[in-house]
Parts: structure tokens; C-alpha cells; sequence
């Protein structure tokens, strides 16, 4: 074989590498751009609602607003100044003016942007109809708010530490998948409540607790959906939860900019994503008298049902696999395995590698395939074919000493390092169960093994407790 011929397969191995480490740094590159900057680069009024007192007064200045900012204004007739303030806090507005009194009632609430909008093109109106503007702020934002944004630094803070909990909980894979569900709900409570602490020490945000239910919610819609996708996205779970969560959630949301300054898409989005449904919840709660706030609750409510079913789908699939995989004839089960094994090492392991590396404690730990030694993967079963969860597994060579050790995974897999130049002994134990253990040789780079697990019977009165290993089914 040519020097060339040996090259090529370690150009292709190469350049398959750096597009696998470098797609979702690429991906975030585009992102950015596309959803970022195209949105934020010239805020301008997109349909902005606002109310005008009278009809005939509603129709010339909807006539003058169109002039002066074409599709800037959507403008709704309002009978009198005393309904402003309902249409405003019901939220069918974001403010109203009243040609007869020269005023403009807004709610600096919906941001500071908002307000110097509306007040640059309403002020020539007043003073084109014989007086100068006068200013209304009928949702004035906490006294250590002074731009209008802390709500949403708040919720942002909930919103992405749903996602990053659920991209470090998937390195440990010897957790069970409820015992995680209760970690990724205790961390979402822990959160909003520093957040919330935090916001109302500084007066960024008035003091009320129930808009903790609003963060909560948020954190586990975030979170769930994110966890509910992974079986099911693989590898590509980073850019599909920062896609949904961070791309597509945060120019949509209406905090930073408000979603009136952004492209006709993202006010769309604004009303789907859960960081703005998030947003119009706290802001309703803390600002605009608990109203209009029961639309975007049921939408957190949704992404986290969503979510959840994503979840049970990801459960029953397992359990439909582990079923079929104990239905089936030792041959055949053999020759399954025998398929699916290399497969399945290396998708677990990139997989982890795609949400920061392997857990010491992981079912497919990089480094077994990292280094050129023999590995031992298989599944850990009771007598009637059911998983038995972590278990642990040991290798030793033929001193005694500790080659590698690993904890099984709720569904019973496992996978450990042998030696290339000897002989070892595996030894197999869960609690409840009588332990096993064989001395083998493992040949070639992946060998398969099914252990199973007796459960430990109750020992005869006299009889010493410990007892030895029984030997790996072969």
C-alpha cells in the first residue's frame, strides 16, 4: 500500500474530527448573526398597538403615524381617557394618547426604549395640534430599575440554567432518570429563588413572591423539554436546546429590546417561546395588577407537559427495548448484541462528548475507546431477565490489583477496560444480590458479556453470611 493510500483515510478521520468538534461552534456563529443581529441592528416600531381617544381623532392620527413611520402603529379608538388605563394593563395596548389634553399615558414597565419611541413621535403630534407633550407613566418600574431590563436579566437567568443543568447532568449517567427529574426541579426551585432574592434586595424588582411561581415554571419548562429531547436528538442536543432556548428565545422575548422594535417573526415567537411568555407573566404579576396573565402561564404549563411527554415517550422506549431484548432466545440475543455493540459504544460516547466529556461513573466513558485496550460492555440482569441497576462492576488483574471499576446504569449496561497482556478477573455485585465473578481473557477491542444476578438468599441460622463468588454465565 502507497504512502498516499495511507494517508487518505487519515485525512478523511481528520477532517470528520474538527466538522464534529467545530459544527455547533459554527452553528452558534449563525445563529447569532441571524437571530441577533438581524433583529437588533435597527430596532424600529413594528405594529406598535396604541390607543387614540375619540374615533375621528383615532383616524388622523393613525393617518399622521403612518406617514410618519410607515407600519409603525396599529392604532385602536378608545371612548375616553379613563379607558386608557384599562386598555393598557389588560395589555391590548402598550399606550394611549388623548389629542384634547395633549397627554400620552405609557408604562415605562415595557421599557425604557418603548417610552423614548413613543415620546419622539407623539411629541411633534401634540405640538403640531397647539400644545406641548405631557407624559402619563401609569407602570412605573422599581426604583433600582432604571432601564426597564431587570426582568428580563432575571428570567434569562432562569431560563438558561434550566438548559446548562440539564447539558451537566447528562455526564452522570449513573443517576436514574427520576432521580435526575427531582435534581433538575430542586435546582429550578433553588434558582428562581435566588434570582428572585437577589432581584428584590436591589430593588430591580418590586417585592412579590408570586411571581416565584412564574420563574419556577419557566426553569422546568426549559429544562424538561431539554431533557425530554436528548434520547431522541442525540448529539445534536446542544444546538437544538440553545436553538429553541437561547437563539430563538431571548431576541423574541421582549426584554431586552422591546418585541414592538423587532421584525413582525420574532413578535410571533415572542408569544410561543416560554422565556416571553415568562416575561408577559412577571410583568403582568409585578406591574400591570396581576392582569392578562393567564395565556402565557397555560403556555409554561405547556412546554413543561411537552416536555414531561417527551420524557415518558423516552421511557417507554427504553422499557420497549429492554422487553425485547429479554423476550428474545439466547442466539439471538448473542447475535443482536454482537451488531449493536460498537454501535452503541460510540453513540453514547459521542453523545456525552457533544455536552462537555464522560463521567467518571459513565456507562460509555471516552476513555474506552481512548485508549487501545480491551473493553468489556455489557448488562447486568436478575434470574428473570430484569435489569439490575448499578451495579458495580470490577476488574483485576492477576495481582490484584484494580485495573478499572464502573457503576452500572439504571437499565443494567455497563461497560469496563481490560488488559491487553493478561488475564483478568471481573467481579460483578449489586445489593440484594449474590456477587459473581470470572477470570478471562478479553481478544479484540470490544468483547460482550451478560452477567446475571441471583438474589441473595437469607442464611441458614449457623451458616457464615459471606459466601463466594458464582462465576459469569457464559
Amino acid at each position: 500500500m502507497s504512502q498516499e493510500q495511507v494517508q487518505e483515510p487519515e485525512r478523511s478521520r481528520t477532517a470528520k474530527d474538527l466538522a464534529l468538534a467545530l459544527w455547533f461552534p459554527a452553528f452558534f456563529v449563525l445563529g447569532f448573526m441571524l437571530f441577533y443581529l438581524l433583529p437588533f441592528h435597527a430596532p424600529a416600531p413594528h405594529g406598535i398597538p396604541v390607543g387614540v381617544v375619540g374615533q375621528q381623532a383615532a383616524a388622523t392620527v393613525s393617518a399622521e403615524l403612518a406617514q410618519a413611520s410607515p407600519g409603525g402603529f396599529d392604532v385602536t379608538p378608545v371612548a375616553a381617557a379613563a379607558d386608557i388605563r384599562d386598555a393598557i394593563f389588560h395589555r391590548d395596548v402598550v399606550a394611549g394618547y388623548d389629542p384634547a389634553g395633549h397627554t400620552l399615558y405609557i408604562a415605562r414597565a415595557d421599557g425604557l426604549q418603548l417610552v423614548q419611541v413613543l415620546q419622539g413621535i407623539f411629541a411633534p403630534l401634540s405640538t403640531g395640534s397647539g400644545g406641548p407633550l405631557r407624559v402619563v407613566d401609569l407602570a412605573p418600574t422599581a426604583p433600582g430599575d432604571g432601564f426597564g431590563t431587570s426582568l428580563f436579566y432575571i428570567a434569562m437567568a432562569c431560563n438558561i440554567s434550566g438548559y446548562i443543568a440539564v447539558m451537566m447532568m447528562m455526564q452522570a449517567t449513573a443517576l436514574s432518570r427520576r432521580t435526575k427529574l427531582i435534581a433538575l426541579a430542586g435546582f429550578g426551585l433553588f434558582a428562581t429563588v435566588v434570582c428572585w432574592a437577589i432581584g428584590t434586595a436591589i430593588q430591580a424588582i418590586p417585592f412579590h413572591p408570586a411571581v416565584l411561581v412564574v420563574g419556577f415554571l419557566l426553569s422546568q419548562a426549559v429544562a424538561w423539554t431539554t431533557f425530554g429531547l436528548a434520547p431522541f436528538v442525540r448529539r445534536a442536543l446542544p444546538g437544538v436546546a440553545m436553538g429553541l432556548f437561547v437563539l430563538m428565545s431571548i431576541p423574541s422575548s421582549g426584554g431586552a429590546i422591546p418585541k414592538e422594535m423587532v421584525p413582525g417573526f420574532f413578535q410571533v415567537l415572542h408569544h410561543v417561546m416560554p422565556l416571553g411568555q415568562a416575561i408577559d407573566a412577571a410583568r403582568g404579576i409585578l406591574y400591570f395588577d396581576a392582569t392578562a396573565i393567564t395565556v402565557p402561564v397555560l403556555g409554561l404549563l405547556a412546554w413543561w407537559a411537552f416536555g414531561a411527554l417527551l420524557v415518558a415517550l423516552g421511557a417507554w422506549r427504553d422499557r420497549s427495548a429492554a422487553g425485547r431484548e429479554a423476550a428474545a432466545g439466547p442466539e439471538e440475543a448473542a447475535g443482536d448484541a454482537e451488531r449493536e455493540r460498537e454501535h452503541r459504544i460510540a453513540e453514547a460516547v459521542a453523545d456525552e462528548a457533544s455536552v462537555g466529556g464522560a463521567h467518571p461513573d459513565a456507562v460509555a466513558d471516552a476513555r474506552l475507546l481512548a485508549h487501545p485496550v480491551p473493553t468489556l460492555i455489557g448488562r447486568v440482569v436478575d434470574d428473570a431477565g430484569r435489569p439490575v441497576p448499578r451495579a458495580r462492576v470490577t476488574v483485576v488483574d492477576h495481582t490484584g490489583g484494580q485495573v478499572d471499576v464502573a457503576a452500572g446504569s439504571e437499565d443494567g449496561r455497563f461497560a469496563v477496560r481490560g488488559r491487553a497482556d493478561g488475564w483478568v478477573t471481573v467481579l460483578v455485585s449489586a445489593p440484594g444480590h449474590d456477587p459473581v465473578s470470572e477470570r478471562l481473557r478479553l481478544h479484540g477491542a470490544v468483547s460482550h458479556r451478560s452477567v446475571v444476578l441471583r438474589p441473595a438468599a437469607a442464611p441458614a441460622p449457623g451458616e457464615p453470611v459471606s459466601r463466594a463468588p458464582a462465576a459469569l454465565p457464559r
